[in-house]
């Protein structure tokens, strides 16, 4: 009876017009089951369990089942916070291989080695105690839709997974993020794969440990993105390893204990554009004071090929850029034109150590500085100190510049 009552119920979804889904709760857990891939479900153990699309759901945890009227996106998990408590939804088909706990507003979700689905994760609601965190081994979208969290055990959003994570910043939202200080979390927003925001929608963070944004592998902005801001940070900023690309949108960096901007090389020497930062347009914006500290600063190569950069550097032995390679200036394209415009305000770090010793520049290159189009401007308003470092070989090809050179 209870079989054929299901089978019946299902029948009346799928005959509603817009009836399509019947949500299963446990707890702050709701499972979306679409009438039209539902098929036929049945009881087993002696009615103790409901099997629904594969998956084994035990009555004595389901807290209620409910008709209504709305759809199921395929591969979509919901997650919203509200103060202390956060509720997640999540689609029937990528449920049973989906790991879900939620503590309060902390809630984890490991998908299993076998998922071979891109999951896409929408977080909104609002918390001052809760966190995500989600792990996998496949390719996932996290869209940050009016989010604001703070964390009290560590990072605001942490994200395991190694892989491609699409960061979707919703068109018209604003997304708040900060973690706790204290914590052993190496920033408020970790992607240990490599992240590529997108989405008109604004992201505000900050880093109360370490850094505010940081990723084990490439960073990339897309040209849709809207505007990351950085209200400040023990450490860097941004933290990327492997490379940085910016192909739109505004990156706003203020507050810093250290660098604005930090990439690094990673482990595997090996890495495509290990170690370099590739600027093709979009807004930078960079505000730091502190000893020995760099807005923008690269292991490897930095190639600067449309957008502004704007930076204003103090503390002794700042600088503006500095690549332990080469730095290409260029105008790429007319209609995306390079504006460079710096200050600088510095004297000598630790003039009396060789080893440390560290002068104020506004560009600082350990290898070949090639100028070839945009406009440089440097204000410099150090103590004796040159605009401009060239270790290797110093190439003017065109473009505007207002500095002085030490090569």
């Amino acid at each position: 009876m209870k079989k054929l009552t299901l089978l019946f119920l299902m029948g009346a979804v799928a005959a509603s017009a817009g009836a399509q889904r019947m949500k299963i709760y446990r707890g702050h857990v709701c499972v979306n089951v679409p009438a039209a891939a539902a098929g036929e479900m049945t009881f087993a153990e002696g009615g103790t369990r409901l099997n629904v699309m594969g998956a084994a759901y035990d009555l004595a945890e389901v807290d209620s089942i409910i008709v209504d009227r709305g759809e199921v996106a395929e591969a979509s998990v919901g997650v919203r916070y509200a103060g202390t408590e956060a509720f997640v939804e999540m689609s029937a088909d990528v449920a049973p291989q989906l790991a879900v706990a939620v503590d309060g507003a902390h809630v984890s979700i490991t998908a299993d080695p076998s998922l071979a689905t891109e999951v896409a994760y929408r977080l909104s609601g609002t918390s001052a105690d809760g966190s995500f965190f989600m792990d996998g081994e496949y390719k996932a979208t996290v869209e940050l839709d009016g989010l604001t969290l703070t964390s009290t055990r560590g990072a605001a959003i942490d994200i395991a997974n190694g892989k491609r994570i699409a960061v979707v910043l919703t068109d018209g939202t604003t997304t708040t993020l900060a973690d706790c200080t204290g914590g052993e979390q190496k920033a408020c927003f970790f992607v240990n794969g490599h992240a590529e925001f997108e989405g008109g929608g604004t992201l505000l963070l900050t880093g109360n440990t370490d850094h505010a944004f940081a990723s084990d592998e490439y960073t990339q902005l897309k040209a849709s993105t809207g505007t990351i801001r950085v209200l400040g940070a023990v450490t860097d900023g941004f933290h990327v390893d492997q490379y940085l690309q910016m192909d739109g949108g505004t990156l706003d960096i203020r507050g810093t204990g250290s660098d604005c901007i930090d990439v690094s090389l990673t482990k595997d020497d090996t890495d495509e554009m290990n170690g370099e930062v590739y600027i093709n347009g979009g807004t930078i914006t960079m505000d730091v004071a502190a000893e020995d500290t760099k807005g923008l600063k690269a292991e490897r190569d930095i190639t600067i090929a449309g957008g502004t950069l704007r930076a204003t550097v103090t503390g002794d032995g700042c600088k503006g850029i500095k690549t332990d390679s080469n730095l290409l200036v260029t105008q790429a394209d007319a209609a995306s034109p390079t504006y460079i415009e710096m200050t600088i305000s510095g004297k000598t770090y630790m003039p009396d150590d060789p080893e440390l010793e560290s002068k104020c520049r506004a560009i600082k290159t350990d290898g070949d500085f090639t100028f070839d189009g945009g406009t440089i401007i440097v204000h410099n308003e150090g103590t004796g100190e040159r605009d401009v470092d060239v270790d290797g070989v110093y190439t003017y090809v065109s473009g505007q510049y207002s500095f002085t050179l030490k090569n």
